[in-house]
């Protein structure tokens, strides 16, 4: 039988409605993400927020890059070749004193520094604050580290200028402690899995955050301008990331999987040792209370003016200046 003219229109317009109330892909906001170095173990909590969507159910389509260090990291930020970067108060300090940077932090993610001292127990076994006293340390000329721990020791009430640093090559050191040729080295204590490595059994972990120092480290920044007009896509980062991190802290070996999807070559038991450690780094009573990111305005004026001490800034660094808390979610995600 022959349809009317009426009912092949009615089935049109129907057509048309369906098609017209059918899901729709959701506009994907690209974002550049620039981390603090080349892809490690550690850096796994960002592409578990990759792997899990919850970047792009956030509406976000993030290309996760390496670089070769913080403060490169912060140059991408500037240059607006990434919108977030990982780096650290330190390099953000830098940054604004050097070379007027705006970038802000805007989560805290390593609520503990990562500074570390490396002796045997065979040998210094530093084990005490007291012990840094006349202790020989492998360290680099101009070494960030060596103001950390002087500034470290003089709240402890000890006498920094009794440490002596000896420039080694960072290939070297570790041989050279492990030989005995040196007492202790400086260095990031992400370090640990290749030390512990070198001296089985024998190798002792002095982090200075585990005695009392109080320093931010690495977070997520912006630059203040993109953070003015584009709050929501910052947010929205800062959530999804940090869904990420929990998931990470919940499962290290699920987390040390996934990135072995996405980064070939990590050394398995190195990966999963290194998302160990800064899992450490991240879970504090803070954390754990107020939720991943969060940020103390008391320790963050304590961290610029430690380091603003350090790079020389001539007093023009504000703390207030330097990171927005209002990018940290609530309800909070607690590891």
């Amino acid at each position: 039988m022959k349809k009317s003219t009426g009912a092949v229109l009615f089935a049109v317009v129907a057509a048309l409605a369906t098609i017209s109330h059918a899901p729709q892909a959701a506009a994907q906001t690209p974002i550049t993400f620039s981390l603090d170095f080349r892809t490690l173990g550690r850096h796994a909590a960002w592409y578990v927020a990759l792997d899990k969507g919850y970047y792009k159910q956030a509406g976000l389509d993030v290309t996760i890059v390496p670089s070769q260090g913080t403060a490169q990291a912060i140059q991408n930020l500037e240059a607006k070749a990434a919108q977030f970067a990982f780096s650290d108060v330190a390099g953000l300090v830098a940054a604004r004193a050097n070379g007027g940077s705006t970038a802000k932090m805007i989560a805290v993610i390593y609520q503990k520094a990562p500074y570390a001292i490396f002796t045997l127990k065979s040998g210094a076994d530093l084990t005490r604050p007291e012990q840094l006293e006349g202790l020989e340390i492998a360290s680099g000329a101009g070494s960030f580290t060596q103001r950390v721990i002087a500034a470290f020791m003089i709240e402890k009430g000890l006498n920094p200028s009794t440490v002596k640093y000896t420039n080694i090559d960072p290939a070297a050191r570790v041989g050279m402690l492990v030989s005995k040729k040196i007492a202790a080295i400086e260095t990031f204590v992400m370090s640990k899995p290749g030390i512990a490595k070198a001296a089985p059994g024998d190798e002792q972990t002095f982090l200075l955050a585990d005695h009392g120092l109080k320093l931010y480290s690495n977070g997520i920044l912006a630059r203040a301008d993109y953070l003015t007009a584009n709050a929501g896509t910052a947010w929205a980062f800062v959530k999804a990331s940090l869904q990420g991190w929990r998931d990470t802290i919940a499962d290290p070996k699920a987390a040390a999987e996934i990135i072995a999807k996405y980064v070939k070559g990590l050394d398995p038991d190195v990966t999963l040792a290194e998302i160990n450690i800064v899992d450490d780094l991240v879970i504090t009573a803070e954390t754990q209370a107020k939720g991943l990111g969060f940020i103390d305005p008391a320790i963050m004026a304590a961290s610029v003016g430690l380091i603003a001490k350090s790079v020389d800034s001539g007093g023009n660094i504000q703390a207030a200046d330097t990171y927005d808390a209002s990018f940290v979610p609530q309800p909070p995600i607690k590891p």
